[in-house]
């Protein structure tokens, strides 16, 4: 691709598979008793459903508690300037008692750890981590939905659905097949349950899905997987409750429940997600 899938996670302003005893409610139940005995982290990221989605869904399905801030315009310059954040870039996660974690992958496989979504298999997290890495080549949706406008915009969303997403919808399709046979039948690429590969995997064609509905029409084993994702408790509660992302291609926001639309372009700079709501920083 000739335009960096990244680049807007720094806009300058205004320049095996798991245990297959175990199931969806046993791994939640041993999420839980993990999450509550760790510390609350904060996730700072700016006001994108992009390369920190994935955390936020592995945490909403492990019911890890954790504090959410999005940071943008001068705010982030500020801070970025202070030298914040790991690389230079968001998002990233303070842990209490920790420096500061950065890199989207990062993030991920703490967030899959802490909810219990992670293999102890080296193999079966191998096979994870090629599923979560797929979903890393698709990430160009993410600056295409949350950031670009106007011409870039039109150029990059024919780039993409013509050229980029469908050969690897068909690798996924071919992949979940085989996961699934070599699993007996079971419906994630993880297994029993899904792992983080899923999840990521999932985010980015979630993102897709809000410029092209119908992207899985054709691929049978690969639209029942996502509806499957789709109905997993507390993933299915945090999906209901975020915020819409909506002005796609012109001037794209998270609009929440209420009625607060929060984008990069407001001189506010800070706001936190609470529930799905947005409280913005006095």
């Amino acid at each position: 691709f000739p335009i960096d899938p990244r680049s807007c996670t720094a806009i300058p302003r205004p320049i095996a598979a798991p245990p297959t005893s175990l199931t969806w409610h046993s791994m939640a139940a041993a999420a839980a008793a993990s999450a509550s005995a760790g510390a609350m982290p904060k996730l700072v990221y700016l006001p994108f459903r992009a390369m920190a989605e994935t955390t936020r869904m592995l945490f909403a399905y492990g019911g890890v508690r954790y504090k959410d801030e999005a940071i943008w315009g001068m705010v982030f310059q500020e801070r970025r300037q202070n030298l914040e954040f790991p690389w230079g870039k968001t998002p990233a996660l303070e842990v209490p008692g920790s420096r500061t974690i950065a890199q989207s992958g990062a993030l991920a496989r703490y967030a899959a750890k802490r909810a219990g979504s992670y293999p102890d298999d080296i193999v079966a997290c191998a096979l994870s981590d090629s599923i979560y890495e797929l979903g890393q080549e698709l990430c160009t949706i993410n600056p295409l939905v949350n950031c670009f406008v106007g011409r870039q915009f039109a150029a990059v969303r024919g780039e993409y659905f013509r050229n980029h997403l469908p050969p690897a919808l068909v690798q996924l399709e071919i992949e979940l097949v085989r996961a699934q046979g070599a699993s007996g039948g079971l419906p994630f690429f993880g297994g029993a349950a899904p792992t983080y590969g899923d999840f990521n995997i999932f985010h980015h064609l979630d993102n897709a899905m809000l410029l092209e509905p119908d992207i899985l029409h054709d691929k049978e084993h690969l639209a029942a997987w996502f509806e499957k994702m789709q109905e997993i408790p507390h993933l299915k509660e945090y999906l209901d409750k975020r915020p819409t992302l909506n002005g796609i291609g012109e001037d794209p926001g998270l609009e929440d429940r209420n009625g607060l639309r929060v984008t990069q372009r407001q001189p506010a700079g800070r706001a936190w997600l609470e529930d799905g709501l947005w409280r913005l920083d006095e």
